[in-house]
């Protein structure tokens, strides 16, 4: 199983595999602006978040083969593990997804709880598209 760190900043994504760094200059400020329309955050806005992200991961050329424990320390993590997983720091695969079923289901409430900060739910949409297409079975949250 390989283990690697991720950042997703405003600006750029960026992985830290064994001893490459590869960053993206594809951030969240790029996802919203491509994703969120008329400062709605709906069904389309996920769509268009996902489609977005699916690109940007693709720039990767990782194989799927390879299980990966994904290692982040970003406050957007903290936030959604406050809102979604009870402070959890290992977040697995089924957790996620169905917190994010949650967040789909209830959007709106999720929005309100989170200040209508439409960037911390691209956040949520990466996170559940690297586990589906880079095979992360885990999320370690650090610090």
């Amino acid at each position: 199983m390989q283990s690697f760190i991720f950042s997703l900043g405003i600006e750029t994504v960026q992985f830290k595999m064994d001893v490459q760094t590869i960053e993206i200059d594809k951030g969240l400020g790029f996802i919203e602006s491509q994703s969120v329309r008329n400062q709605r955050l709906d069904a389309l806005a996920i769509e268009n978040m996902i489609e977005v992200i699916e690109e940007i991961l693709e720039q990767l050329k990782l194989d799927y083969k390879t299980q990966r424990i994904a290692q982040i320390s970003d406050a957007y993590l903290q936030q959604l593990s406050h809102l979604f997983f009870q402070n959890a720091r290992v977040i697995d695969r089924i957790k996620l997804e169905h917190a994010f079923n949650e967040f789909v289901e209830r959007m709106e409430y999720y929005a309100e709880q989170a200040g209508f900060d439409f960037k911390l739910f691209a956040y949520f949409v990466f996170v559940r598209e690297m586990m589906h297409h880079l095979n992360v079975v885990e999320i370690k949250l650090l610090n």
